[in-house]
């Protein structure tokens, strides 16, 4: 630990609380406590907060889907610091709180090939990397996560739009870029709500012909 940092603490953004800090100045020590796995109903099909939704007892989609934990206001504050402040070293402090959680469920289906939302080219340019490839790489070897799906163009933020707007705002906006031909895929994103980021990522998976295509995320 950096003694200037003992003399010169932070203060969290979240608590407002003076602390410490080593490897990152935002959050304390308290308010990263209360970031833990817990259990919480969702569809095994398409992760939405519900035990069975009706489109997919219509429709089967995912061939499992995994939700770690509940969307809390903590929570979204940290992925809010990394995504969009683009406080980089805050990818370490998600990818150690979801590490064994992901890493059984890839082991469990012997899953070979783990992908994640992507940016647009514009959007990624100015935040200079996408989190989520960033919480996958501290945890997986660089083999086993590729950019399987691309965005074509820019779109709204889904957290400012109804849900109607948010299915529409993503309709076709995805392109496979990679061949999964027979390969176990999984998708991962941080937060889900509607669904209609996954969902549009799982059609567009699912024209490359892979073996089974599951779903994780962080909060739902």
């Amino acid at each position: 630990m950096n003694i200037l940092n003992a003399v010169f603490p932070g203060k969290c953004v979240y608590c407002g609380s003076m602390f410490v800090f080593s490897d990152q100045n935002l959050f304390c020590q308290n308010c990263l406590s209360m970031l833990k796995k817990e259990k919480t109903v969702f569809c095994r099909s398409c992760g939405k907060t519900m035990f069975n939704c009706q489109e997919c007892i219509k429709e089967r989609r995912f061939s499992d889907f995994q939700v770690f934990t509940k969307k809390t206001e903590i929570l979204t504050e940290v992925i809010y610091w990394l995504k969009i402040k683009k406080y980089r070293n805050l990818s370490f402090i998600l990818s150690e709180l979801i590490r064994q959680d992901i890493i059984d469920f890839v082991n469990r289906y012997s899953i070979d090939l783990i992908t994640y939302i992507p940016l647009d080219r514009k959007t990624h340019k100015e935040r200079e990397f996408n989190h989520l490839e960033e919480i996958l790489k501290e945890i997986f070897p660089s083999f086993m996560v590729k950019p399987v799906i691309e965005k074509t163009r820019k779109t709204k933020l889904q957290m400012e739009l109804s849900a109607e707007e948010r299915r529409q705002n993503l309709k076709d906006v995805f392109r496979l870029k990679e061949n999964i031909t027979d390969r176990k895929v999984l998708i991962f994103d941080d937060i889900i709500t509607t669904g209609s980021t996954m969902k549009e990522a799982f059609k567009t998976v699912k024209k490359g012909r892979p073996e089974a295509v599951f779903g994780y995320v962080i909060a739902g």
